[in-house]
């Protein structure tokens, strides 16, 4: 995969589960996992798509119609970062991704991280 198709602004603020819900528009109703410790946006990707069951939340409009554009820029990008996780882990982080073990910080996320 091409830098350039990475997703470059990938927050690195440690945020609680129920803050990830309200910046993406995203609820969890059934999760694998437990989690009473903050994550950065690359961990709670990880998680969403690969440990939850979601529902989108729409806005509202002024005119009472239902609007899901934010919350589906939202759970794109969320689809983006996990690709990003998985296409730039080596064999054996890919492994332990895959065999869901849990989230580990790939050497892209700790040089990401270090970058910012």
């Amino acid at each position: 995969m091409e830098n350039e198709d990475l997703v470059n602004d990938v927050d690195i603020t440690k945020r609680y589960d129920n803050e990830w819900e309200d910046i993406y528009h995203i609820k969890i109703i059934d999760s694998d996992y437990i989690n009473n410790s903050k994550l950065d946006e690359f961990e709670w990707c990880y998680f969403l798509m690969n440990s939850t069951k979601y529902q989108l939340i729409p806005n509202y409009s002024k005119h009472k119609d239902l609007d899901y554009s934010i919350p589906e820029e939202m759970e794109t990008r969320a689809m983006k970062i996990n690709r990003d996780i998985f296409s730039t882990a080596d064999k054996h982080e890919k492994k332990i991704l895959e065999e869901k073990r849990g989230y580990m910080p790939t050497k892209y996320i700790l040089n990401y991280r270090c970058k910012q």
